[in-house]
């Protein structure tokens, strides 16, 4: 699959049975919507991630940047955002899942359960595994 934000592969890595499509450049994480739902529940807070898709509100088209395409099925994309956040994803109009810019996660979680919330440490210790480096592209992809 390629990252809707730059175009390049993603890598796709398993930590405790969750499995994450991650930017190789370090832009973001794809998740298909199980595996969001694993995340929480790894997290202990399952019930946070129902309550955060019902607040999530469908942005006016053409306002807030271009519509990413779906790695998925290549589709246009949706804005979709808290009524009261700053934090702005990208959503398959088909279902398939939700695209977090570098940080953004974190950024939802701090911003719903506060900066102490044990279930935000645990998804910061899961994410900071990969999430703050960059991987290195294979040779073979590097053009010049």
């Amino acid at each position: 699959m390629q990252c809707p934000s730059c175009g390049l592969d993603q890598v796709i890595i398993e930590y405790h049975g969750v499995e994450l499509d991650v930017c190789v450049d370090g832009h973001g994480i794809w998740f298909d919507k199980d595996e969001l739902t694993q995340l929480f529940e790894a997290a202990g807070v399952p019930q946070m991630l129902r309550e955060l898709e019902q607040r999530l509100v469908f942005l006016p088209r053409g306002k807030h940047g271009p519509e990413r395409r779906c790695p998925r099925c290549r589709g246009k994309m949706r804005h979709v955002a808290e009524p009261d956040g700053d934090v702005i994803l990208d959503r398959c109009r088909r279902g398939h899942g939700l695209w977090f810019d570098d940080g953004e996660l974190v950024e939802i979680l701090r911003s719903t359960l506060g900066e102490e919330d044990e279930a935000l440490a645990k998804v910061r210790g899961f994410l900071g595994q990969f999430g703050a480096r960059k991987f290195t592209r294979p040779a073979d992809a590097e053009t010049e």
